[in-house]
C-alpha cells in the first residue's frame, strides 16, 4: 500500500483504503479497481490523494483504530447530532453514550496505538471526521492520563460534540475561502457559547461534558476565546480538546487551505506549548501520533527515495522506510529496508508528494 497524488491515479490500479462521502456512508470501498470514471469522481468530491495497493512496497492495509462498523456508527450519530432540526430532542442523548463507551472499550483493548491518519475524506465531509478523530486523539490522552471510565465518558461525549454550536452558524461563513471579516469572527466565535448551551440545555449533558464546548478554544496565555481564561481557569479536559482540536483541523483539507503534513502540525503544536497549549498534554499527544505515515513516500538526508513500511511505536518520528531510489536517482533493483530506530545517522528531511516505482 502506498500515498499516491489523485493526477497519478492510473485505470486498473486497486484502492487499499476506504473513501467516505458527506453524509459518512462509503463512497469507494478499499478493494475496488479504479476506472476513468472513478477517478473523475474522486476529483469533484475534492479528493487529492488515495492509498493504492501496490506490490513492490507490499504494505498490508493498516488497521483502523476502531472497527469500520462503530466509525459508520459513529457517523450516523454526528449527523444526526449535528441536525439543527432535532437539536431539541433528548432522544440521542444515550446513542451518544453508547458510541462513546464502545470507543473506549476498543481503544483500551489495544496494547500500543501508532495511529496513521491514512483516511481518505472529501472535503465536504470535515464535520464528522474532525469530530470523530478528535474524539479518539481526546480519549487516547485521556488513557494515558490514567483517566478513570466515567472521566473517559464524559470527555469523549464533550469531544464529540465539541463543535456542535457551529450549526446555527451560517455555512457560507464557516466554508469561506477569503479573510473573515470582524463581524463573521465574531459568529465564528459564538459557537462556543452555543454548543454548550445546546449541550446544557437540549441535550441535558452535565456540567463536565457541556464545558468543552465552551472552554476548547481558550489558550493558556489568555488569547483564546470566548472569555480570554488563562491556565488554571480552564478545565484540563478543554485542554486536551483544543490539542485534538487545532491538531485535526490543521492535517485536514479544507475549503480554503490545504492541510499541513502530520510532523509539521506537532511541529506547531511543541511551539505552542506554555502559550497556547498545556505542555503536559501535548507531550502525551505526541506519543500516538505517526509522525510519518505507512505508505508515505520520504526523502532521507542521504538523498535516497522511499516509502515508509512500518511505524516504530517507542520512536514516532523513526519509521521503517523502504529504499527505492538511491542518492544519484537511480531505482534499485532490490528492496531495502531501514530502521531509523537502530540507525540514527539517517533521518527524514522532507515528505514527497508522490514517488514514482
Amino acid at each position: 500500500m502506498r500515498r499516491i497524488l489523485l493526477k497519478n491515479a492510473k485505470e486498473n490500479m486497486i484502492l487499499a483504503k476506504d473513501i467516505y462521502s458527506e453524509d459518512g456512508k462509503i463512497l469507494i470501498a478499499s478493494g475496488q479497481k479504479l476506472t476513468g470514471n472513478i477517478i473523475k469522481r474522486l476529483k469533484d468530491f475534492g479528493v487529492y490523494d488515495i492509498y493504492i495497493i501496490d506490490d513492490n512496497t507490499d504494505i498490508v492495509e493498516i488497521e483502523d483504530v476502531i472497527t469500520r462498523e462503530l466509525k459508520e456508527e459513529a457517523f450516523k450519530v454526528v449527523n444526526t447530532a449535528f441536525n439543527v432540526d432535532y437539536i431539541n430532542s433528548q432522544e440521542i442523548t444515550p446513542e451518544i453514550k453508547t458510541l462513546v463507551s464502545k470507543t473506549i472499550s476498543q481503544l483500551l483493548e489495544q496494547k500500543e496505538i501508532i495511529l496513521n491518519l491514512c483516511d481518505i475524506r472529501t472535503v465536504g465531509n470535515y464535520t464528522l471526521f474532525h469530530s470523530l478523530n478528535t474524539t479518539i486523539f481526546a480519549l487516547l490522552v485521556g488513557i494515558k492520563l490514567n483517566y478513570d471510565y466515567d472521566k473517559l465518558l464524559d470527555l469523549g461525549m464533550g469531544t464529540l460534540l465539541h463543535d456542535v454550536g457551529k450549526v446555527k452558524v451560517p455555512k457560507t461563513i464557516l466554508t469561506k475561502k477569503g479573510p473573515l471579516q470582524e463581524k463573521e469572527y465574531e459568529m465564528i466565535k459564538m459557537h462556543t457559547i452555543i454548543g454548550y448551551d445546546i449541550l446544557n440545555s437540549e441535550y441535558r449533558f452535565e456540567q463536565q461534558v457541556a464545558e468543552i464546548a465552551l472552554y476548547h478554544h481558550e489558550r493558556l496565555d489568555g488569547s483564546g476565546y470566548p472569555f480570554g481564561k488563562t491556565r488554571d481557569e480552564i478545565p484540563q479536559t478543554a485542554k486536551i480538546v483544543a490539542v485534538a482540536d487545532v491538531f485535526d483541523a490543521l492535517v485536514s483539507d479544507r475549503e480554503f487551505r490545504k492541510r499541513l503534513k502530520p510532523h509539521m502540525a506537532i511541529e506547531y503544536l511543541l511551539n505552542s506549548c506554555s502559550t497556547h497549549f498545556d505542555s503536559y498534554i501535548v507531550s502525551k499527544f505526541v506519543t500516538f501520533i505517526s509522525l510519518f505515515q505507512v505508505g508515505t513516500p520520504v526523502l532521507l538526508n542521504t538523498r535516497e527515495k522511499g516509502i515508509v513500511v512500518h511505524n516504530n511505536p517507542r520512536f514516532p518520528s523513526r519509521p521503517i522506510v523502504r529504499i527505492l531510489y538511491d542518492s544519484e536517482g537511480r531505482k534499485l533493483p532490490y528492496k531495502r529496508d531501514i530502521d531509523l530506530a537502530l540507525n540514527f545517522h539517517y533521518y527524514i528531511v522532507d515528505v514527497l508528494e508522490d514517488i514514482e516505482l
